[in-house]
């Protein structure tokens, strides 16, 4: 069975019967992959892009107005490369109220990112991103603050 494009409320409605917990009008575009949703808690708003991927192994907490765009990863547990991966590496991630993570980026476990930041696509977030600010590169670093004009 193929599932319409814009069937939000279908998605949301299977994600919280899985556990996960939904504001209002969370979105769940066409193709997004949860391997443990009662992992995770989406507030108000909250977009999902097509084809972004949640490995939540540990807890991930979404803030309110916030973009997770297509083929986005959040990863809370991979292999730690100071053990050549024989050790995993479990954290959980928080995100806080009006993000917006680009396109093709990754979060990796125990990652931060605090209010108003953007995560420029293909960036690599691990660790803790500032307020207000334009996030890019592996891994991600605060690159010029953001500014909302005509608000005060």
């Amino acid at each position: 069975m193929t599932i319409p494009h814009l069937a939000y409320p279908l998605r949301t409605n299977i994600l919280k019967l899985f556990g996960m917990k939904c504001g209002t009008r969370v979105r769940v575009r066409k193709g997004v992959t949860f391997d443990e949703p009662w992992n995770v808690t989406a507030d108000d708003l909250v977009v999902f892009g097509d084809n972004a991927i949640v490995r939540a192994g540990e807890p991930i907490e979404i803030g309110k107005r916030c973009v997770i765009s297509q083929n986005a990863m959040l990863v809370t547990v991979v292999g730690d490369s100071q053990t050549l991966g024989n050790t995993k590496r479990r954290a959980a991630i928080t995100i806080e109220d009006d993000v917006w993570i680009a396109t093709d980026a990754l979060v990796m476990p125990g990652s931060h990112i605090e209010s108003g930041v953007v995560v420029g696509a293909r960036a690599m977030v691990d660790g803790r991103l500032p307020n207000w600010t334009i996030c890019t590169g592996e891994p991600a670093a605060p690159r010029t603050p953001r500014v909302l004009y005509g608000q005060n």
